[in-house]
């Protein structure tokens, strides 16, 4: 299966991290493979979060229950 692109949220400031990372992993679930939080100008971040596809089998799993698939 082909890996899915990296996607990034850029200039987060440090009090909203954790929100920005409840979101990701809210709407992504288990698919999340990786997230990285990286400070890059003064006290900004950017946190890039990387998915991989779940087996046909194991969404059904997770639908019933009540994952986020």
């Amino acid at each position: 299966m082909p890996r899915r692109r990296t996607a990034h949220d850029v200039d987060i400031p440090l009090w909203l991290i954790p929100k920005v990372i409840y979101e990701w992993i809210r709407r992504f679930g288990e698919e999340l493979e990786w997230i990285r939080v990286k400070r890059s100008e003064l006290r900004f971040y950017t946190v890039s979060i990387r998915t991989r596809p779940i087996r046909r089998e194991f969404r059904r799993v997770a639908r019933a229950a009540g994952g986020a698939v």
